[in-house]
């Protein structure tokens, strides 16, 4: 009778363990094919050259169908699907890509933006989060030392890897990049590329020998300079697109 009884008790615990684990399981942050690219390209990788794509879009877009792209910034834990809203450019500020609540929010753009990053200036938003994840380590940039070793981040879309070069970190005020510029004028483009060359804020790592024209493709990294601050102060890591690379 104990023996019968020792036996249903360690079943009952072995399948009780088996549904806490399967409750546990969550869409993935990162896709496991990732770790199969040791080497990334960058600005001297040919264009015509053919990586194994790194990032599985079906498995992302069975889960939200506005998951469109995937961002990597080395030597920081940024990884992460990038989303963008159908519905609303604050939809997102408040719930993960999975579409589920919560204050640390996602990885997202604009509508205005073209997901297929060819606008002359996109802007990715991210929390600077009390846990350390979503954009907070963008602030790795304030380092002079971090700034110089770490000088690519990587946007994927399906069928390309897109690889850009950063140019500049610095603080910005409060103002919605997008909202606030009229990047089809000429003059209004050029006068902000030479304000990411040359930024006047106090706080700032610059790279050198570096030139934009009106054929750049600009993304900036946006963040709040301080986590969950609620603050105006914005934290800016801004790259050019130095490379197109065909994924198969």
């Amino acid at each position: 009778m104990k023996n019968r009884i020792r036996t249903a008790l360690c079943l009952l615990l072995a399948l009780t363990l088996m549904l806490l684990c399967a409750c546990r399981r969550e869409p993935p942050d990162a896709p496991t094919e990732t770790t199969a690219v040791t080497q990334l390209p960058d600005a001297t990788t040919a264009a015509g050259a053919a990586y194994p794509d790194p990032v599985d879009f079906a498995e992302y877009q069975s889960v939200n169908r506005e998951a469109y792209a995937y961002i990597r910034v080395p030597g920081t834990n940024i990884d992460y699907p990038i989303v963008q809203s159908g519905i609303s450019d604050s939809y997102y500020l408040r719930r993960t890509w999975q579409g589920q609540s919560s204050y640390r929010g996602c990885i997202f753009t604009q509508s205005v933006n073209a997901k297929e990053f060819t606008d002359p200036v996109t802007v990715v938003y991210g929390h600077n989060t009390d846990k350390g994840d979503m954009f907070s380590e963008l602030l790795n940039f304030q380092d002079p030392a971090f700034f110089e070793a770490h000088d690519l981040f990587y946007i994927f879309i399906p069928g390309h890897i897109l690889v850009y070069q950063v140019i500049s970190a610095h603080t910005f005020d409060d103002r919605h990049i997008m909202n606030a510029y009229d990047f089809s004028d000429a003059k209004v483009l050029a006068e902000f590329q030479q304000m990411l060359l040359d930024p006047a804020a106090l706080e700032r790592n610059v790279r050198s020998g570096v030139t934009l024209d009106a054929n750049s493709e600009i993304v900036v990294l946006s963040t709040c300079a301080e986590p969950r601050s609620g603050g105006s102060a914005r934290y800016l890591v801004n790259g050019v697109l130095i490379n197109d690379v065909v994924t198969v």
